[in-house]
């Protein structure tokens, strides 16, 4: 028996295809397929029909796994029920993801040893594995981002494939499937590259400058950006006639050694569980090439979430565990070229590195690919900066906003701590005594944290520092603070700087509605009462606090009102009255106060 989804989903036996019923019916089955664990009935539902499912949707569920289980009798795998939810055991039954995944793994190793025939072989055998779109047949909800994951493990093999034929000097007999291949992602810098090589040492420039002139055209206009500086670069080699453009570099024999580079597991780490139950899911999902992303404001614990993620999971990722800080938060964001070199030197200590960015970015993935090693991108600026640092294997990136153009990232938006979540971080910090001692004042204080992680944290290390305090004189004192508008305590600049950091990464508009529309007291705000405070038109006071959104500063009630934080109003208004100054802020009390009026 064979199971294959990369194509229709079918179940093959000795007599052929097996029918498979109705396209949800077939969404289960694939569902199984990938998750490979028991599946808990309410997850199935969610997958199989997302937020609005039907009535009878439990009961349609289990009228499928009957309909399945009788469909795969007689055959190797059998899908059972047990407490934990729904489960296909294979018992040998084979599956095409789990063949590609291990032909990607054989490639890598033979490219590593140098035998890079053999890696075009398996990854050709990887590659002939599809038979049409991934997931063929399937209408579930989930399908389309599984589908998306699938494709997406399919391009960079293909891709690989392309580097491996170069590197053996094939480029006129890859000439007819790359060129396919561009048609199909005109703006895919990293395949125009390949293509570019291709038909330069195929004695056609002419051709390759003429490829890089519609990639530039096409990113100018479906982007509004150039191509890369490394693809630039190979432009005026080939103008110049230079003959030395750059293979890819065969690498050296793979390092022995695992990198274990995650730093130690918070202590006190606290709450998110329903985060870490989806992340961990994404992660180990069987098939393609898991990428999972956590955003938040700065100081909401996203780092501390991935490392901590890193942990749980440590069994699932043998091969090793990279850790890598972008350094988005110092101001200096790591640049591609020098967070490849990093990445290159973890696994593999001590070997030569391309010169180029293009081709330490096809060997990072190259070392990778097929391996059971975790990577965390951690603090990312742009899509820029780590769409050429995805490897060939699970990854966690972080970021304080969501990189949108990749496209491939299952994200998870990190929220306030509950209030139950951050009074036991209050308490394992500053002492549970102390805490269940004053059970009013710690409310009233974890409230004035807004759920902020870092907030709670530098709370509970005032109250560990200063013993002879009450909870709720530490409260008052910690409110006072964040509120000077010159003078601020070391600690508060802790709290304050990522939601500044947040502030800058604003543009002008944005940036100042931040600031003007925290002046009132209520935490809520209507877009006309924004309207009123700033002068904008209400259609531009909106779209300012979508991007406050965004930014993770306000969150959005409905689609005409936004809520603060008592923490970051504070600091907004803080900052209100040290840039804007009391003459427009006083104006801008003037204008809610008409709006409020005339609302009456």
């Amino acid at each position: 028996m064979r199971f294959t989804l990369l194509g229709p989903v079918r179940v093959i036996t000795d007599a052929g295809d097996v029918a498979l019923g109705t396209p949800q019916q077939r969404g289960l089955l694939a569902l199984l397929l990938l998750r490979n664990t028991p599946v808990p009935i309410a997850d199935v539902v969610d997958a199989l029909w997302g937020e609005r499912p039907p009535a009878s949707a439990h009961g349609t569920v289990r009228t499928y796994a009957a309909r399945l289980r009788h469909i795969l009798a007689g055959g190797e795998a059998e899908l059972v029920r047990s407490a934990s939810g729904y489960h296909l055991e294979r018992n040998g039954a084979g599956v095409d993801t789990d063949d590609f995944d291990r032909l990607v793994g054989a490639a890598r190793e033979a490219r590593a040893s140098g035998d890079l025939s053999g890696a075009a072989t398996a990854l050709r055998g990887a590659l002939d594995l599809w038979s049409g779109p991934a997931l063929g047949g399937v209408r579930a909800e989930f399908a389309a981002a599984q589908r998306t994951r699938l494709e997406e493990s399919r391009r960079a093999a293909r891709e690989q494939l392309f580097d491996v034929e170069l590197a053996l000097g094939r480029h006129e007999a890859i000439r007819a499937d790359l060129a396919a291949a561009v048609a199909d992602r005109p703006v895919d810098a990293r395949l125009t590259e390949l293509w570019m090589t291709a038909l330069h040492r195929s004695g056609r420039t002419v051709e390759a400058l003429e490829a890089f002139r519609r990639l530039r055209t096409g990113l100018r206009d479906e982007l509004g950006i150039e191509p890369g500086a490394e693809l630039q670069r190979l432009h005026q080699r080939l103008l110049r006639g230079d003959e030395a453009v750059a293979r890819p570099q065969t690498p050296a024999e793979a390092r022995t050694a695992r990198p274990d580079q995650v730093p130690p597991d918070t202590r006190n780490f606290t709450g998110r569980h329903a985060e870490i139950d989806r992340l961990g899911r994404v992660l180990t999902e069987d098939g393609g090439i898991p990428i999972a992303g956590i955003t938040g404001l700065g100081g909401s614990g996203k780092s501390a979430l991935a490392v901590h993620l890193a942990h749980q999971l440590a069994d699932h990722f043998p091969d090793g565990r990279v850790y890598l800080d972008l350094s988005a938060r110092s101001g200096r964001a790591m640049s591609t070229h020098e967070a490849l070199g990093s990445l290159l030197r973890s696994i593999q200590p001590g070997a030569a590195l391309p010169d180029m960015t293009a081709e330490r970015s096809a060997l990072w993935r190259t070392m990778t690919a097929g391996r059971r090693m975790l990577v965390i991108l951690d603090d990312a600026d742009s899509s820029e900066q780590v769409e050429p640092l995805l490897p060939g294997c699970a990854v966690i990136v972080t970021a304080s906003r969501r990189l949108l153009e990749l496209s491939t990232v299952v994200w998870q938006r990190l929220g306030p701590l509950s209030e139950r979540e951050s009074l036991h971080l209050l308490g394992e910090i500053a002492g549970r005594r102390r805490v269940d001692g004053e059970p009013d004042a710690a409310r009233e204080l974890v409230g004035a944290c807004s759920g902020h992680a870092l907030s709670v944290q530098v709370a509970a290390a005032r109250l560990l520092d200063r013993p002879m305090w009450t909870v709720r004189q530490i409260m008052a004192q910690l409110a006072d603070d964040l509120q000077q508008p010159v003078v601020m305590h070391e600690d508060c600049k802790i709290v304050d700087e990522p939601i500044r950091r947040a502030e800058a990464r604003l543009s002008a508009v944005p940036a100042q509605v931040f600031r003007l529309a925290a002046l009132a007291v209520p935490l809520i705000r209507t877009v006309a009462e924004v309207s009123a405070m700033t002068g904008l038109p209400r259609a531009e006071a909106r779209a300012a606090m979508e991007d406050l959104v965004d930014a993770h500063l306000v969150e959005a009630v409905d689609i005409d009102t936004y809520r603060y934080t008592v923490l970051i109003q504070a600091i907004a208004r803080r900052r209100a009255q040290k840039i804007e100054g009391p003459e427009r802020c006083r104006a801008a009390l003037a204008g809610l106060d008409r709006e409020l009026v005339a609302a009456l």
